[in-house]
């Protein structure tokens, strides 16, 4: 498993751009679950990363009511840039180009940010909520 990020609040004019369909709204606690934007015939011919996405919905799926009933809102988003707006600000999540193509951002209006790369299990995606919602952050596993 991949080492936890916390990753920098980036601020920056160009988010004017930004469709209001992309934009994650957040207003209390959010998990963020990305993955990538690719065609049916790339998934036949990826076996990997046909069970990646599998596993991703999956445990996604499981976790959504404990993690609802713990107060947090869960989005999906595809692609390697994430557009989060809380209140007046405005921020972006963008992927590490060297890290797994799926993942998870926790955030929170007080612009505190940890990401997760790769599948977790629904277990870990409900503990990791418990902590972030404690300290703001998230420890591998």
């Amino acid at each position: 498993m991949s080492e936890p990020a916390t990753a920098a609040l980036t601020v920056d004019s160009g988010f004017a751009t930004v469709p209001d369909s992309a934009w994650v709204v957040v207003s209390g606690p959010t998990l963020i679950g990305f993955y990538p934007v690719v065609s049916n015939e790339r998934i036949e011919a990826d076996e990997g990363l046909a069970v990646a996405l599998d596993d991703f919905s999956y445990h996604l799926s499981v976790a959504m009511d404990s993690l609802e009933t713990y107060g947090f809102t869960l989005q999906l988003r595809g692609g390697d840039t994430l557009w989060m707006r809380a209140g007046t600000v405005r921020s972006r999540f963008v992927r590490a180009a060297d890290s797994a193509t799926v993942g998870y951002v926790f955030t929170d209006t007080l612009g505190r940010r940890a990401a997760l790369y790769g599948v977790r299990t629904y277990v870990d995606l409900v503990e990791y909520a418990h902590e972030f919602r404690r300290t703001g952050a998230v420890k591998a596993r």
